[in-house]
């Protein structure tokens, strides 16, 4: 690989990571899940108690420990904060795209790898899990390099990688239950099976296939002695109640089921990855399509048979969650290096008039997209506040310049093609990826600026100030768990409740509600006056100097 196109890669990934730096010095709150991986190490640690996970005073059976433990060492080097939080999701994503930079250098594509390695850290996808504090990164992780070491070990029948791969499988089931088990024996194990097939000759070897199948045991006893030991001792200590959460409710209704609402259809992921993977999405086509060529239309070498297990590797996973009832986007990350690969594996074929024409559509489409969401979303947030009884302030402002923010990435993607299909240049298909990895560093940069302007503007900040201020604490409705983060004590969820709602204020007349604002109209009925911070209200019926002073 030249030296100017290991300079442009890097200059990519800078430029794209660049805004990451403003979002680490001046980091937004914790959102969502983040919470739970937030505050259970701080009960863990306060508790004395390693083992199980315990948040906000109760049991969490729903995930193993190993991304609460990486956070609390975390925390013990930086605090209790948002970027120590957050920090195992960084060093995970790095370490994924070195990964595949290595496996290029083990298998002797290294401009494949150092492509790929660009690629997975330039989406949108990636942006935001690796600067989101729950495990769907270190998962992605450590199923990579499950993968990768698993076809070296199927390339090469080495010993040492096979058990490095069964480790890091073990790791993954530690990060996130099953799915880091199945992922990497579902693309392994077919592929371990058809490589041995056709090395055989006509007259096969059942030494051989006794010997694969040994192998396989040896790779799922070392995920087991690696996974294992947490999952007997906390069954021992917690008894029925652990399983009949982390297994019935966790993994097997999940699979059986939507839960919380997340649902889509049977394409839901094919949508994920045309968005969330601009602007590789837009190659991906042809991508998938060359790397199944038969073998005599590709070069010599193990071209076909890495091509091919990088093709499994995305199919399999992105055909098993689509399957799954519950969807959420991130289920699919895993699949996200092998992506990346597929993609790389085209940098220097030409372009042809078909996927030039797809590639300018599959662009085009989300910046029409973008354009419509500009023009409606300010006002239907407008009208939803005001239905609520408030007017906007300047989170729509904010609102508007996200969104415009998003679509000048999108257009990145679209001006990628155009201009490189435009002019003529000395090498098309150079300047085409050139383009691309532009449009990458632009859309990786521009969905950082959008993260941060919306978690900005929605006022969570301002929000857990003044409700952190009384002395009696609680939140009602739905996606209020972040907030125990910052009450630093346990809270009362009371999720929909009113019922419960009324007596906590019978009880504690002078507690103080946190709660979205399209909760709002069921905290006015109880006699509450409401502080709006932007997508949020703190709602309490007793007034003192510094609650006033705030809310002026």
């Amino acid at each position: 690989m030249d030296g100017k196109r290991q300079l442009l890669l890097t200059l990519a990934i800078l430029l794209g990571w660049m805004p990451a730096v403003s979002f680490w010095l001046n980091p937004p709150v914790l959102i969502g899940d983040e919470a739970y991986y937030a505050r259970v190490p701080v009960e863990m640690r306060e508790r004395g108690d390693w083992l199980v996970p315990y948040f906000n005073g109760e049991p969490r059976y729903k995930k193993p420990p190993l991304m609460y433990w990486l956070v609390a060492v975390s925390q013990r080097i930086f605090g209790e904060n948002e970027v120590a939080s957050r920090l195992p999701s960084l060093i995970a994503v790095i370490l994924t795209s070195l990964l595949l930079l290595w496996f290029g250098l083990k298998t002797g594509f290294v401009e494949v790898g150092a492509w790929a390695a660009a690629m997975f850290l330039l989406n949108p996808m990636t942006a935001v899990l690796g600067n989101w504090g729950a495990p769907e990164a270190t998962l992605c992780f450590f199923v990579t390099a499950s993968i990768l070491l698993g076809l070296l070990w199927i390339r090469d029948r080495s010993l040492s990688l096979l058990l490095v791969s069964g480790a890091a499988a073990g790791l993954g089931v530690l990060t996130k239950g099953a799915p880091g088990l199945v992922l990497p024996a579902m693309v392994l194990f077919p592929l371990a099976f058809w490589r041995t097939w056709t090395k055989q000759s006509e007259k096969a070897s059942w030494s051989q296939w006794v010997k694969l199948g040994a192998q396989i045991v040896l790779w799922l006893a070392i995920c087991s002695a690696i996974a294992a030991p947490w999952f007997l001792l906390v069954s021992m200590r917690e008894g029925e109640a652990f399983w009949q959460v982390f297994l019935l409710r966790e993994h097997i209704r999940r699979v059986a089921e939507p839960m919380e609402g997340h649902r889509g259809p049977l394409w839901y992921y094919l949508l994920v990855i045309w968005l969330l993977f601009l602007p590789w999405s837009t190659c991906l086509p042809h991508a998938l399509v060359n790397a199944l060529k038969p073998p005599r239309q590709l070069p010599v070498g193990e071209n076909h048979f890495i091509a091919t297990s990088m093709v499994w590797w995305a199919i399999s996973i992105v055909g098993l969650f689509s399957l799954v009832a519950t969807k959420l986007p991130h289920y699919i990350f895993p699949a996200f290096p092998a992506l990346a690969w597929l993609c790389a594996f085209q940098t220097e074929s030409e372009a042809s008039k078909s996927e030039v024409a797809l590639g300018i559509l599959l662009a085009l489409l989300p910046v029409i997209g973008a354009l419509y969401g500009i023009s409606v979303l300010p006002n239907i947030y407008t009208e939803l506040l005001r239905k609520l009884g408030f007017e906007p302030d300047a989170e729509l402002k904010a609102l508007k310049f996200a969104l415009n923010l998003i679509t000048f990435g999108f257009t990145s993607a679209l001006m990628a093609w155009l201009l490189s299909s435009a002019f003529r240049f000395p090498s098309v298909s150079k300047s085409r990826w050139s383009a691309l990895l532009v449009s990458g560093a632009i859309l990786t940069a521009t969905t950082f600026g959008f993260l941060s302007t919306l978690m900005e503007a929605s006022g969570g900040r301002d929000a857990v100030k003044l409700w952190a201020k009384f002395k009696h604490l609680a939140t009602f409705g739905s996606d209020t768990e972040w907030a125990v983060f910052y009450a630093q004590k346990p809270v009362s969820l009371l999720g929909r409740d009113k019922q419960r709602l009324r007596e906590l204020l019978a009880n504690y007349p002078d507690a103080a509600i946190l709660a979205r604002v399209d909760f709002a109209p069921a905290l006015r009925d109880e006699g509450l006056n409401l502080v709006r911070f932007g997508f949020w209200c703190v709602a309490f019926r007793t007034v003192d100097h510094r609650t006033a002073a705030i809310s002026e």
